[in-house]
């Protein structure tokens, strides 16, 4: 081994150390993310229209659900 991997490996082990007994907390999610991570549906962004044909044919598998 050279004096530069050791060196590495030292300082690579005292970091470890470090980050043993001071571990980063995880930040909780304000209410601004939580509105950005909601997946909203919305047939009109996708491009599609619901016509009234397409509604007869799912209305039924939409009732059965509820």
């Amino acid at each position: 081994m050279s004096f530069h991997s050791k060196v590495n490996s030292v300082l690579g082990f005292a970091a470890g150390l470090i980050l043993v007994f001071f571990p980063k907390s995880a930040r909780k999610p304000t209410v601004d993310d939580l509105k950005r991570a909601e997946f909203k549906t919305s047939t009109q962004r996708l491009g599609i229209r619901f016509t009234e044909r397409i509604r007869q044919v799912f209305r039924f598998k939409w009732l059965k659900k509820f």
